[in-house]
């Protein structure tokens, strides 16, 4: 890069060199009000966009009569005088989008100087004032550009292009950027709109018109040889676009992007929401040779015989999308039309039958031009499961790469897909309603580097223990990871030697075996946020090659030595670790992790904003406390010998003590062993709970527990809890029935308010619960406190609390719902059900 110099006064341009070796002059983003004059006369490409540029004098490029691309969109230019491009008879292309230039001003023969340019782009300028008038574009100015090829302009209300823009004999793209097209004053676009534009047009782009016009019926009958067509995002309506494709009857296209023209906004008797095609509005589309179809969201509900599927050149295809529609295409009747079209479509790389059913708020999109760029949406969504009871066999085309079928709500009771030299190597079969997961014969899977089986449960997933060779992304969130892990089932049986990205967040582990990814060493970046981790799991250290791991909003309190040392060996890979969000603990017990997040090379992502909580439970910055752990921690090393001091006295006695009474009492010892390792094992193989907890209360949080604990608990966290009120049968004697309940279940839960002890029960279950909790299995006591000073604690309550796990909440539902300290609330709660 070398600054351009004038005088003692140093220029803010700079210069490079493209591929060519040609000269590249960089003066965007400068201030420039003008054009600067004093650059080097050899430059073959000006880019002076982002600047303030108003006027384009006469003259302005004169110096440059080597320029071959010229960019000057991004400036406040509102005037081109005549003869501004004199001097510039190479230039290829020429942008001005995105300035206040009023086309309809330009003076006549203002680009006659521009005999060689290809491409111009004057697009996003002023937007007319008048728009229940003819808009007339210049076509004295542009009448001169007889060697472009590329044109890019605004389209306004009531267009009318002059017969001056039939000079244009060799334009094939014509790109409306940015449209103005609205109904009102009976508009529509008319057959004579374009009979002025050259006949050899190759693509035509008509897009974001987000306002429904009208289309007469031989609008397109001037571009017999189009071969890309685009309404996308045009409210034009799919009977409309249908019916002005008749000019293409019988030819090849490219690509017919129709998607989203149809919208909830447009529904009227002529133009429903609700699509249905028929043989008829298919008549033209069906006989096209189209490689790219994209029928997204176009409002189609439904489909008769003979119409969406029936496609005279089905071997044609290389794209098909149809996603985002209420169509029941998976449903048994339609499953053997899309079985004789797949079977037929020989070529086809790309299919795309997602967000089926009923409408989602925010499908993903393909884009039909590049298929390869899909990003994928937040993983929500509510299911309504069809009960279909049909059985499906696929056999794929062995030209398809690329196949989605994402959030589908009505599913077979089975399918198996059979694949024979298949090509595929992107499949997406995410948040679909499944009885029985869709079994794929091994050969389906041999070429495949991205799978996507995000939202369904991998209980009902059934990978054989096959080898994916060349699987390189693998996405399983909100997959029910955590009901495998509890039942001790392997939940990665196939081998995929090339992974290098995994996505298990949201599947509430807060666990994971050490051979966890044991046959995929090359992970790379792996997501495990938002789950119920408390430390980082060891596993990890096996996995030399990680680049990015991302443990976000867990319960992790502190990262353990051998995590830290296996990082620092790391550092010269420079790993990014995601921790936001997390339970740190700052104290002297994690003072140790303290001192190395200090020093450590480590990159923290976005680190500088952990949080962590002190012994009196303030949050404070992580980095701040690592930096001053004298100031916070000063009192540790006097606490470490203290402690020092206690155990050395201790083990004087916990030395000869419980030698002696293992001498005295070794038969009684011996026994109670035996008693306890029976215990244990009993309880492992026999013991069922019949409720995860069981619930006390007094009828004043009656109202609490219905809108808000039982929908986190049952609804959300799918346990089931015991209410007196809900579940013990009448005519049983009332304490035997309650004793019983605490008995059968895992937790005991108390709500305790200021008239808790008021009730007629609520001792009763407090004793039952010591009782229980002493003498049998409960596992936990958990109190929660609402609106209660500590001195109005039960001492039933406060004669056991070291065995108690205590938590306030506020007993106004809008006030958790809303606070932030109360979320942390739940999530504890939570971690305490699942825990034993």
């Amino acid at each position: 890069m070398l600054t351009i110099v004038n005088g003692n006064h140093a220029m803010p341009c700079t210069y490079s060199w493209n591929r060519k070796h040609e000269l590249i002059a960089h003066c965007e983003n400068q201030g420039f009000t003008s054009v600067p004059m004093n650059l080097s006369r050899d430059i073959s490409e000006l880019i002076l966009s982002n600047n303030s540029v108003r006027m384009l004098q006469n003259d302005s490029f004169v110096h440059y009569t080597k320029l071959e691309i010229l960019i000057l969109n991004k400036n406040r230019i509102s005037e081109i005088k005549e003869d501004a491009f004199v001097g510039l008879h190479l230039l290829k292309v020429l942008k001005v989008n995105d300035n206040l230039i009023n086309i309809r001003t330009l003076p006549r023969g203002v680009f006659r100087h521009l005999s060689d340019l290809i491409d111009l782009d004057i697009s996003l300028n002023k937007k007319s004032l008048d728009e229940n008038t003819a808009f007339v574009y210049p076509d004295g100015a542009f009448s001169t550009l007889r060697s472009l090829q590329n044109l890019s302009i605004d389209l306004f209300m009531f267009p009318e292009f002059g017969a001056g823009f039939s000079s244009l004999k060799n334009l094939t793209v014509l790109k409306f950027s940015q449209c103005y097209l609205r109904n009102s004053s009976q508009f529509r676009l008319s057959n004579s709109t374009f009979e002025h534009f050259s006949s050899n047009l190759k693509e035509l782009y008509i897009s974001g018109c987000r306002n429904f016009f009208l289309l007469e019926y031989g609008l397109l009958e001037y571009f017999p040889h189009l071969k890309i067509l685009d309404f996308s995002e045009s409210y034009v309506h799919l009977y409309q676009a249908l019916r002005i494709l008749h000019p293409f009857q019988n030819k090849n296209m490219s690509v017919i992007n129709f998607h989203h023209i149809s919208d909830n906004s447009i529904n009227e008797d002529d133009f429903p929401y609700s699509v249905v095609l028929t043989a008829e509005l298919m008549t033209y589309l069906r006989t096209i040779c189209i490689e790219a179809l994209d029928l997204s969201k176009t409002g189609i509900v439904d489909y008769q015989h003979n119409s969406l599927l029936s496609f005279e050149h089905p071997e044609c295809f290389k794209t098909f999308i149809i996603s985002a529609n209420r169509l029941p295409a998976t449903t048994a009747r339609y499953s053997l039309q899309l079985y004789s079209f797949l079977m037929k479509a020989i070529n086809i790389k790309v299919y795309d039958v997602s967000y089926l059913t009923i409408d989602y708020a925010h499908p993903v999109f393909i884009n039909v031009y590049n298929t390869e760029s899909v990003y994928h949406l937040p993983k929500s969504g509510k299911y309504f499961q069809m009960s279909p009871h049909w059985n499906i066999n696929y056999s794929l085309p062995s030209s398809i790469e690329f196949l989605r079928f994402t959030h589908i709500q009505s599913t077979p009771s089975s399918a198996s897909i059979t694949c024979k030299n298949t090509s595929l190597k992107y499949l997406d079969v995410s948040y679909g309603v499944y009885k029985r997961y869709p079994k794929f014969s091994e050969d389906c899977l041999k070429q495949l580097e991205y799978l996507d089986i995000s939202g369904i449960s991998v209980a009902i997933i059934t990978f054989p223990s096959m080898l994916l060779p060349k699987l390189v992304v693998l996405k399983m969130t909100n997959a029910r990871i955590d009901q495998i892990v509890r039942k001790g089932r392997e939940w990665m049986s196939f081998r995929a030697p090339a992974l290098r990205e995994v996505d298990i967040s949201f599947n509430n582990i807060w666990t994971l075996e050490e051979t966890t990814f044991f046959e995929q060493p090359h992970i790379t970046h792996l997501n495990m946020s938002n789950n119920l981790f408390r430390t980082i799991p060891n596993f990890v250290t096996k996995l030399q090659k990680l680049k990015s791991l991302d443990l976000s909003n867990n319960l992790i309190t502190s990262i353990d030595s051998d995590i830290r040392k296996w990082l620092n060996r790391m550092t010269r890979s420079h790993p990014i670790l995601h921790l936001d969000n997390n339970a740190f603990m700052c104290s002297c017990d994690t003072l140790d992790f303290l001192l190395w997040f200090e020093k450590t090379n480590v990159i923290f992502y976005n680190g500088d904003n952990y949080t962590c909580t002190m012994s009196n439970n303030k949050q404070i910055l992580l980095k701040e406390v690592a930096k001053n752990t004298n100031k916070y921690f000063a009192d540790c090393k006097a606490t470490l010998w203290l402690i020092v001091g206690i155990i050395l006295v201790a083990s004087a006695f916990g030395v000869f003590v419980p030698l002696s009474l293992l001498y005295n009492y070794r038969w009684n010892i011996i026994l109670y062993m035996y008693r306890k390792v029976r215990r244990v094992v009993e309880k492992n193989l026999h013991a069922n709970y019949l409720y995860d907890a069981y619930v006390s209360y007094e009828e004043r949080s009656v109202l609490w527990i219905q809108k808000c604990l039982l929908p986190k608990i049952e609804e959300e966290w799918g346990l089931k809890v015991c209410l007196h009120d809900r579940d013990l049968l009448p005519g049983d004697i009332t304490a035997d029935a309650k004793a019983e309940s605490i008995q059968q279940s895992r937790h005991v839960v108390f709500i305790i308010t200021e008239h808790f002890t008021e009730g007629k029960w609520g001792r009763f279950e407090i004793d039952r619960a010591k009782y229980e909790k002493y003498t049998t299995n409960l596992r936990k006591i958990i109190v929660i406190l609402q609106n209660i000073r500590i001195e109005d604690i039960p001492d039933e309550i406060v004669n056991i609390s070291n065995d108690v796990c205590f938590i306030e909440m506020a007993l106004d539902e809008n006030e958790i719902i809303n606070s932030t300290d109360n979320q942390r609330d739940w999530l504890k709660l939570k971690a305490l059900l699942y825990l034993n």
